[in-house]
């Protein structure tokens, strides 16, 4: 047997540290509200059905931001070391939670005052705006002064930090070491998929770390995001992007416009609008079409209008929405990790709705995944339907979403439902590493050189199944049907293919309505 002095806490050790998070999140929602009253006047009045997504959103970047600054103190107060539970060592630990925690905070709260300029968050590029800390030093303190009242919030929050931190006790607990170590190591174990977990802001695999733009799944304009989003998490997840410059090629707006102009007015039309039906085939690159894996695609295009010179914008699946359905090219890293994804789109989504268009947009991966639910809605697709919404997982392909045959028939027969005139979008999954088919389909298509055709060749016989069906519906024959992927995928062992040129094509197609 052996003495180990620990200070303050036992067992409840770790009870003690959830407290002082949900402390933390209790602390960010109460900024949340205040920032919403100081900057009533900006969000339109917002009802309660609108604030509760939008509040219980929030939760989900205060937790990331939390995890990440408190990253270093969740170390030191859960690694299985006794030096870390002397009481000088508990003093420091406690300086570093407060500390870094009132700092944040202070970040947070001084942005109440700074979002009525720029109605956004501050992020990253703030810094660059200022060529000397000592210009960026008067700024602050002039602002500390005109803005007393929130200095003496923050002053509340980091006494709340304080106080509910709670004292450093200490007593003696006697223990055997083997079990001190064991249960404290299996504690860390246990507790650091967690917070990763937190700090991605998702347990699924097809979540990407959350970025400013995931938060357009809970807003209606995007000056809302500023309720949603904290300015701590903000300044972390754009800290390293590097801002876009302004490039200026013509001198005025005539000289460009003589060269060539991209509005076009269409002649009048007499008739109801056209619907617009959008598919975005994952991975469906440039040489898999005509080469036997694409029989039913290949018709469709010699009746449509076929691009045979299109590349892509991008190289990964979420470069897709920004450029097809915002004309938003990828820049030096995916839009929608970008603090512009925030700004106000003139998607297709937004452009047809104020024409009077339903608008919705369909992908059978977990809801959320990549953050395309959120800057679908950015793009003005109003209704979203995933995973959630199929309801039925003994149609999940286990590891993507729903299996393209089955979900495009839910994308079929749910179109529908909708009001004319519609503009619909759906993004396939089932061409997706690691390249698998539903087990009733094993053996029935090519499989080519490329484990990826295979699965072409599925979902083609899928596309094929929609528009049987669709053809019988009534809205068919006023349809317009906008066929294209996502990015290319090129086989590496065809030396063609390796070329700026090869890496970048993949098919387009427009079918016309009769």
């Amino acid at each position: 047997m052996r003495l180990f002095k620990e200070i303050p806490f036992g067992l409840s050790n770790y009870l003690i540290i959830v407290r002082r998070m949900v402390l933390l999140l209790l602390l960010y929602a109460l900024s949340r509200y205040v920032f919403y009253l100081y900057n009533y006047d900006l969000f339109d009045h917002l009802s309660w059905v609108q604030l509760r997504p939008i509040f219980m959103g929030g939760l989900r970047f205060d937790l990331s931001a939390i995890f990440y600054i408190n990253s270093l103190y969740l170390l030191l107060s859960l690694f299985p070391l006794q030096a870390f539970y002397r009481p000088a060592a508990q003093r420091w630990i406690k300086a570093l939670f407060v500390v870094t925690n009132a700092v944040a905070l202070a970040v947070n709260t001084m942005d109440f005052y700074y979002f009525r300029f720029t109605l956004r968050r501050t992020d990253s590029s703030f810094f660059a705006e200022f060529q000397g800390g000592e210009r960026l030093l008067k700024i602050i303190l002039n602002s500390m002064v005109q803005q007393w009242p929130l200095v003496l919030f923050w002053i509340g929050l980091t006494l709340f930090l304080v106080l509910g931190y709670g004292r450093i006790k200490r007593r003696l607990l006697v223990t055997q070491p083997w079990y001190f170590y064991a249960t404290r190591g299996i504690t860390v174990l246990l507790t650091v998929p967690l917070i990763i977990i937190g700090m991605r802001g998702g347990v699924d695999r097809t979540t990407r770390p959350i970025a400013m733009s995931n938060s357009g799944a809970y807003i209606q304009k995007p000056v809302e995001a500023g309720i949603v989003l904290n300015t701590p998490f903000c300044l972390i997840r754009s800290t390293g992007q590097k801002g876009l410059l302004r490039q200026s090629f013509f001198e005025s707006e005539e000289e460009m416009s003589a060269l060539y102009s991209p509005v076009h007015t269409p002649r009048p039309q007499e008739s109801q609008p056209y619907n617009v039906v959008v598919f975005i085939l994952e991975s469906f690159a440039k040489h898999h079409v005509g080469a036997g894996y694409t029989p039913f695609l290949d018709s469709l295009m010699e009746q449509g209008h076929a691009c045979t010179q299109a590349y892509a914008n991008g190289r990964k699946s979420i470069d897709a929405l920004p450029s097809v359905l915002g004309s938003i090219p990828s820049l030096t890293v995916p839009f929608i990790l970008l603090p512009y994804s925030l700004n106000t789109m003139e998607g297709m989504g937004r452009v047809l709705e104020r024409k009077g268009y339903h608008t919705s947009f369909f992908h059978g991966a977990p809801n959320g995944s990549m953050g395309l639910d959120a800057i679908a809605k950015m793009l003005g697709f109003e209704h979203y339907y995933g995973k959630t919404e199929y309801n039925r997982d003994a149609d999940y392909d286990g590891v993507w979403g729903i299996w393209d045959e089955p979900f495009l028939q839910f994308f079929a027969h749910t179109l529908d439902t909708f009001p004319q005139p519609f503009v619909s979008a759906i993004f396939t999954v089932s061409s997706h590493h690691p390249y698998r088919v539903p087990n009733a389909y094993k053996g029935v298509f090519p499989k080519g050189p490329e484990p990826v055709q295979e699965c072409i060749g599925y979902t083609d016989m899928a596309l094929r199944r929609f528009f049987e069906y669709a053809a019988s519906q009534p809205w068919f024959s006023n349809t317009l049907f906008v066929i294209t992927a996502d990015h290319s995928l090129w086989p590496e062992s065809v030396p063609e293919f390796k070329t700026a040129w090869g890496r970048w094509p993949f098919p387009f197609s427009t079918i016309f309505p009769e």
